[in-house]
């Protein structure tokens, strides 16, 4: 048991060595060594996903698991995907697969700006929302809270993402609009007007984030009005 827990250790700490040295080349080459130096972590516990970013501290965890069997013909693309996102984030404060920059740096490096799905070791069910103006679709292992728009054109209701099933993806789409209404909760404040859009109701009262963005405040609570 011992001798096996020090070959995986061993094995790690090269995986870990070929992550440094790849990070190292892929900051000088697309980002001129803009990237500072970030915390980078190869992990045996990491089950549900391929690999993941981290804002506080910067750093990058990839799945031993999942580099073991694959190797970098498939890590090298989650590499850059997750290096996309600290870039994201630390030079535009962007999070999440929707920013302009973080998609921006993905085309640049050639990378998809979905996620990966982790077909190795995860079977949970998935989320699907679809674009009533265009028709695209995305699917997220976790759901959406505030209501998400398509990238085809402004924010809009024509353009909202609406929660569907696995059967309506392939609706075509003049059906699609015909049938398939979005159901969403609205929140406001009374105070500013301001409107929160959300997939389902909150499980607890919220006060305004922008009358009092640090603190709840019982006098100004969201209303729902939808």
């Amino acid at each position: 048991m011992e001798y096996d827990r020090a070959l995986r250790m061993e094995i790690m700490n090269g995986y870990l060595n070929d992550t440094r040295e790849r990070f190292e080349n892929i900051n000088q080459s697309y980002f001129d060594n803009q990237i500072p130096d970030i915390m980078l972590r190869i992990s045996d516990r990491l089950l549900s996903r391929i690999g993941y970013a981290h804002s506080n501290p910067l750093g990058i965890v990839l799945s031993y698991r999942y580099m073991d069997k694959y190797g970098w013909d498939v890590m090298d693309e989650v590499l850059k995907h997750e290096i996309a996102h600290i870039y994201a984030f630390h030079f535009h404060g962007e999070r999440g697969h929707r920013g302009i920059n973080f998609r921006s740096a993905c085309e640049m490096m050639n990378v998809s700006p979905t996620a990966r799905t982790n077909e190795l070791f995860v079977d949970r069910e998935k989320w699907h929302y679809r674009c009533r103006a265009c028709g695209q679709t995305y699917s997220t292992y976790r759901p959406f809270s505030t209501v998400q728009y398509c990238d085809c054109g402004q924010k809009c209701d024509e353009n909202m993402l609406i929660k569907i099933t696995k059967d309506q993806m392939t609706l075509p789409l003049q059906e699609f609009r015909a049938h398939i209404r979005p159901k969403i909760t609205v929140y406001k404040c009374t105070q500013c007007g301001r409107e929160v859009r959300r997939y389902k109701r909150w499980s607890e009262k919220h006060s305004c984030a922008v009358c009092h963005p640090d603190e709840y405040n019982e006098n100004c609570l969201m209303q729902l009005v939808k």
